[in-house]
């Protein structure tokens, strides 16, 4: 338990951080980009792109940093650097006060707040992994996933309490604000609360790292299990972040323009609850992944994840009903949640310790860039609710995904417990 905690706190700490950004882009976009611009969302979701650009820069710098200096120690300067552009984001001038310079700002946090993503992942889900007993450790590694999803319900708050007190001028003028400085004062506390605890299990240092934990011997060595990390992550990241970013933001422009500002209040506390289910579900996958395997449950994410994806984009550009549309939420997040559970561990039982950060954590940034954080960007894009070319571009991802599972052995045991790869 000290472990998840080490683990964990500033994990969720750094993804609430991250998804404020995404949470309250529609509201402070007119701050940093002209107001008159029809692009305005575009561009900041572009941006939003961005950090996830970056993400391969930032996997390499942490993931080196764990694998040589502990998961721990990278975790916590990961946070930092997070923490800190939300910060700067609390308090840069408007575009009306500083023109341009304002957009130019806010790429350069993204920038920052990428790399610090990029090595973060990788840091607590080896971590976590590591740490883990025999025969539960995709139970353990699972708290990961709980706390990314823990940031997205953080976030959400924040936007439900703000809008059942003010309203959306408010927000885009000084809410939003409110809501990063508060990311920012987390992040100190998170750290606060990882430095009083012990340091991780000292096996999760990896004494070989200095030597062999190089972009070249991942290259040259252990390209296989690269490659099938990267496509395990192409599918599952873009589902996740079409299911939790694209389509909240769907459902409270939809009921918007049906109620105003109550109906996006509703809309908001819809997806806050589906999104509590949604956390509450990744400890149950973890633990059934370690009777059953991690491959079953993959494999289920990617046979229902293309209909689940075709259903729930539309469904939500168009229903009013607010119990039809938690029932739609919750349906889709129990079928996330065979990948999101699981990812983790199954990417960290294919590397051997003293490379297993840095290849972790560069698999996934470099999917996760090309196809994680550009879904939100190719939805408002192409424009037009539930896009039939949107929706055949995640159908591609998912099937990569589905293939990648495939390839998996079954069972549950993990190659943490062994020396020999699965793959």
């Amino acid at each position: 338990m000290r472990v998840i905690l080490v683990g964990s706190v500033p994990n969720l700490v750094q993804w609430f951080n991250l998804y404020l950004y995404a949470t309250f882009a529609p509201y402070f976009r007119t701050e940093f980009f002209d107001p008159a611009s029809t692009n305005s969302l575009v561009y900041v979701y572009g941006l939003f792109a961005l950090t996830f650009v970056v993400r391969p820069l930032g996997s390499w710098l942490f993931g080196r940093l764990a694998d040589a200096r502990g998961r721990q120690f990278a975790l916590v300067a990961a946070v930092t650097l997070m923490s800190a552009g939300s910060v700067a984001l609390a308090v840069t001038p408007t575009v009306d006060e500083i023109g341009a310079w304002a957009a130019v700002i806010l790429a350069v946090v993204s920038i920052v707040q990428g790399i610090a993503t990029g090595g973060e992942y990788a840091a607590a889900t080896v971590l976590l992994s590591e740490s883990g007993t025999r025969g539960h450790r995709g139970f353990f590694a699972s708290f990961q996933a709980t706390t990314i999803v823990g940031g997205l319900v953080l976030a959400q708050t924040c936007l439900f309490v703000l809008l059942a007190s003010t309203d959306r001028a408010a927000i885009s003028e000084w809410g939003f604000r409110l809501a990063f400085a508060a990311g920012g004062a987390a992040g100190l506390a998170s750290l606060w609360w990882a430095r009083g605890l012990d340091r991780a299990p000292r096996e999760s240092k990896a004494p070989q790292a200095d030597r062999d934990a190089t972009m070249g011997a991942l290259f040259r060595d252990h390209w296989r299990p690269l490659t099938w990390v990267f496509l395990l992550t192409a599918g599952g990241s873009a589902a996740f972040y079409t299911f939790t970013v694209t389509v909240p933001s769907i459902v409270r422009e939809t009921f918007f323009a049906a109620d105003g500002d109550r109906g996006e209040l509703t809309a908001t506390g819809l997806v806050l609850a589906a999104l509590v289910v949604l956390v509450v579900l990744q400890p149950v996958g973890g633990a059934l992944s370690d009777r059953i395997g991690r491959k079953p449950l993959l494999v289920v994410f990617g046979v229902l994840g293309i209909p689940a994806t075709g259903a729930l984009v539309p469904a939500t550009a168009h229903l009013a009903s607010p119990l039809a549309v938690l029932a739609i939420l919750v349906s889709a997040f129990l079928v996330l949640t065979c990948y999101l559970s699981v990812n983790g561990i199954a990417k960290a039982e294919v590397f051997p310790p003293h490379i297993r950060a840095l290849g972790v954590g560069f698999g996934y940034a470099v999917a996760n860039s090309l196809f994680g954080g550009t879904a939100p960007l190719i939805y408002h894009a192409t424009s037009g609710h539930g896009s039939v070319e949107f929706i055949a571009y995640m159908a591609v991802l998912i099937a990569v995904t589905l293939c990648a599972a495939l390839r998996m052995q079954g069972g549950s045991a993990t190659a943490l417990d062994k020396p020999n790869s699965p793959l």
